[in-house]
C-alpha cells in the first residue's frame, strides 16, 4: 500500500497524517473483494458516496473554504456599491463666545460617480475572479477529503484483513506446535524441533495483536470521520471486484484537463491580477462625479441657504513617477504568476502520468502476488504431508508457514497499494467517473466462507 504496511513505526505515523475516513477497497487476497460500511442494524449499506457526504458535513476543511468564499462574496457585493450615489453629509454646531449667537453648519448632498477611469469596472472583475478562485479552491477542499476518506478506508479494510489473516495464522501454527509437541514426546522429532515452532507462535500473537490495535486505532478514525458512534453498528462487507484501469493515459489525461480546478483556477489568477493593474492606471485619468448639494449656514455673520448642482472632479497629474513605478511591478507580478501557473500544470500532468503508470504496474504487482500466494499455499500443505510421513522436519514446515504468512500479507498489501493508488488517480479526474460506479455488484458473504 506504501510503506506503512512495511516498516513498523511508521504506519502509525502515516496512519495519524492522513486523517479522514472511508474508501473502496477489497483486501481479500485470492477474491480481491471490495468492500462497504453498514451502519445501521437493519443492514443497510452506506455506500462509498454516502460516506464522502457524510464526511462532507462536518469538514472543518470544508467550512474554512466556505468561510473565505463568503468572505470575498462579501467584498463583491461592496464593488457593486461604487457604481450607485452616495450621500454625505457635514454637520456642524457650536456657540459664539462675544453675543452668545448659535453657530450652524449643514452640508448635505448626493455624489453619483460618471468617470472613474475604468477603476470601478477594474475592481468588480478582479473580486469576481478572487470569487471564482475560492469557489475552485472549496471545490479542491472538497476532492481532497475525498480522495483521504477513499484511502483511510482502504488502509481500514486491509488492517482489518491483515488482522484475519494474523487470527488465522495463531489458530493454524497453534495446532501445528501441539502436533509437533507430541511427535516430539514420541522421539520422532527433537524437542529443538517444537521450541522453535512455539517461539515463532509468540511473534505471530504479537503481530495480531499490533494487526488488531491498528486496527482499532483506525476504525476511530473512520468513526469519527462519518460521523458513526460509538454505540451504532459498523460492520464491513464484501460486495465487488477489482477495478481495472478502464482507458489510456491520454483520457485521463483530456478528463483532468476538464474537471480538475487547477486548470481554471491558474486563469483566473491571471485576471485578477490583470484587472489590479487595469485599476492602477484608471489612477491615471480624473475622477468625476455629479453632485447635488444643499448648503446652509448660521453664524454671526452669515445666515443662507443654498443648493449647488454641479460636477465635482479629482486629478492626480504629477506624482514624479510612483504611478508608474506601480504598474511596471504588477506587470512582472503578472507575467510572474503565468509561469507559475505553467509550472503548476506541467507538475500536475507530470503526476498525472506517474500515476498511471505505476496504478498499471501495481495492478500486476497483484497478479503477481496471487500467483506466489497460491505457490506458497501448496508448499505449505506439501511440508505438512511431509511432516506426517517423516520424510521432512518441523524446520521445512516452519520455514514453508512463513512463507505463506509473507504471501498472504503481501496479497492484501497490494490489494490495498493498488486501491489506494486508483484513488489518487481517480482525484485527477475529479472522481468522474466515481471508482464506485465501475464495480459491479455481487451477493455479499462472509468473509471466512470467502476465505475458505
Amino acid at each position: 500500500m506504501r510503506k506503512c504496511f512495511k516498516k513498523e513505526g511508521t504506519f502509525w505515523r502515516k496512519a495519524a497524517c492522513l486523517g479522514l475516513a472511508v474508501s473502496v477497497l477489497a483486501a481479500s487476497s485470492g477474491a480481491y473483494a471490495a468492500e462497504s460500511v453498514v451502519l445501521r442494524p437493519s443492514g443497510e449499506v452506506l455506500s462509498i458516496n454516502e460516506a464522502v457526504s457524510n464526511a462532507l458535513k462536518d469538514a472543518s476543511e470544508i467550512k474554512r473554504a466556505l468561510a473565505r468564499l463568503g468572505k470575498e462574496a462579501a467584498l463583491y457585493k461592496g464593488t457593486l456599491a461604487e457604481f450607485f450615489p452616495k450621500l454625505k453629509a457635514d454637520v456642524q454646531a457650536g456657540a459664539a463666545t462675544g453675543d452668545r449667537r448659535f453657530l450652524a453648519y449643514l452640508d448635505t448632498g448626493i455624489e453619483q460617480p460618471i468617470f472613474q477611469g475604468g477603476k470601478a469596472v477594474a475592481e468588480k472583475k478582479r473580486q469576481s475572479a478572487v470569487c471564482e478562485i475560492e469557489k475552485l479552491r472549496l471545490e479542491e477542499a472538497k476532492l481532497d477529503l475525498e480522495l483521504a476518506v477513499r484511502v483511510l478506508y482502504a488502509e481500514v479494510l486491509a488492517e482489518k484483513e491483515l488482522t484475519r489473516i494474523a487470527q488465522g495464522q495463531v489458530k493454524e501454527l497453534t495446532a501445528e506446535c501441539e502436533r509437533i509437541k507430541k511427535l516430539s514426546g514420541k522421539e520422532m522429532l527433537p524437542r529443538l524441533e517444537a521450541f522453535k515452532v512455539e517461539a515463532h507462535l509468540e511473534s505471530v500473537k504479537h503481530s495480531l495483536v499490533k494487526h488488531k490495535e491498528t486496527y482499532d486505532y483506525l476504525l476511530t478514525v473512520l468513526r469519527e470521520t462519518v460521523g458513526i458512534g460509538e454505540g451504532e453498528v459498523l460492520e464491513l462487507q464484501t460486495y465487488g471486484t477489482i477495478q481495472e484501469v478502464e482507458s489510456g493515459l491520454e483520457s485521463f489525461l483530456g478528463a483532468s484537463r476538464e474537471t480538475d480546478p487547477v486548470y481554471k483556477e491558474g486563469s483566473l489568477k491571471i485576471l485578477a491580477k490583470q484587472q489590479e493593474k487595469r485599476s492602477l492606471q484608471a489612477e491615471r485619468f480624473p475622477q468625476l462625479s455629479l453632485s447635488t448639494r444643499w448648503n446652509s449656514v448660521r453664524d454671526v455673520y452669515v445666515d443662507t441657504n443654498r443648493v449647488i448642482v454641479g460636477i465635482e472632479g479629482k486629478w492626480n497629474i504629477w506624482d514624479f513617477g510612483r504611478l508608474g513605478s506601480k504598474i511596471r511591478a504588477k506587470e512582472q507580478e503578472i507575467e510572474e504568476t503565468k509561469w507559475a501557473e505553467d509550472i503548476r500544470i506541467r507538475e500536475h500532468e507530470r503526476e498525472v502520468r506517474r500515476l498511471f503508470h505505476e496504478t498499471r504496474a501495481l495492478r500486476q504487482k497483484i497478479r503477481m502476488a496471487d500467483a506466489f500466494l497460491k505457490e506458497n499455499e501448496e508448499n505449505y500443505k506439501n511440508e505438512k504431508t511431509r511432516l506426517v510421513t517423516g520424510g521432512k522436519g518441523a524446520g521445512e514446515l516452519l520455514g514453508s508457514f512463513i512463507a505463506l504468512e509473507e504471501a498472504r500479507s503481501a496479497s492484501v498489501q497490494a490489494v490495498a497499494e493498488y486501491r489506494i493508488q486508483m484513488a489518487r488517480l481517480e482525484r485527477t479526474r475529479a472522481f468522474k467517473p466515481a471508482a464506485i460506479e465501475v464495480l459491479q455488484e455481487k451477493g455479499v458473504e462472509d468473509l471466512e466462507e470467502d476465505r475458505a
